[in-house]
This record gives C-alpha cells, structure tokens and sequence, in this order.
C-alpha cells in the first residue's frame, strides 16, 4: 500500500512538471480558432522570411505570421525557458515554448495575442 500511494505521488509530481509545448500546427490552430484572419506567411526563397540567427541561442525555426493584416513573427524554443529567455532579450511576447516578436507597438496585435492567445511579457 505504502509504495503504491508513494509511487502514484511520484507519477502526479512527474506529470506537473512537464513543460508543455506547442507544436507549430498546434500554436498555428489555435491562432486560427481565435481569428480566422491569421495565416502563415511562406518565404518565396530560402534567404527570404525570418532566421533563427536573428534571435538568441536555442531557436528551432521561425516564422511569419498574419494577422487581419499585420504581421508578427512566432519563433520556437525547445522549452517555455527558452522562450521566456528569448522574449526577455528582444522584449517581445511569450506562449509556452513560442516567443512572439514585432507585437510590441500594434495595439491590435498586443490584445490578439494576450487575449486571445493568453501570451504574457516575461
């Protein structure tokens, strides 16, 4: 009994310390359940669109992405840490393991993504 309650605490601590993620086509859905409007926008040549270069240390890809008009760049990280890092160097937005860039300054693009997509300021 004793080893069965502690091993079903030690599953529970394991399981709410996992740092979710969003995959590109999960953050990408639920962008577009929030607004209809929202696209990702595909370089037309591989020099063309953002680099992982321009953002720190641990970038996976990033992104363009559309809002009613407006664009935004989404840049992902391995981990929410890593994001928060990022966000806190380039004072942009984060959600999960996704920094969230050029926000800052477009009042419409500032409330999508807080209200809507709950993306904080580190």
């Amino acid at each position: 009994m004793t080893k069965a309650f502690f091993f079903v605490i030690l599953l529970l601590n394991l399981s709410c310390n996992k740092d979710e993620v969003y995959s590109k086509e999960a953050l990408l859905k639920l962008a577009q359940a929030a607004d209809s409007s929202v696209t990702l926008i595909l370089p037309r040549s591989m020099t063309d669109g953002v680099h992982c270069t321009d953002y720190p240390e641990g970038c996976l890809s990033a992104h363009i992405v559309r809002v009613k008009q407006l664009d935004m760049i989404a840049v992902e990280f391995p981990s929410s840490k890593d994001a928060i890092h990022a966000a806190k160097k380039v004072r942009g937005y984060y959600i999960r393991n996704w920094l969230l860039d050029d926000v800052k300054g477009e009042p419409l693009l500032e409330k999508f993504v807080t209200e809507k997509l709950n993306a904080k300021m580190p």
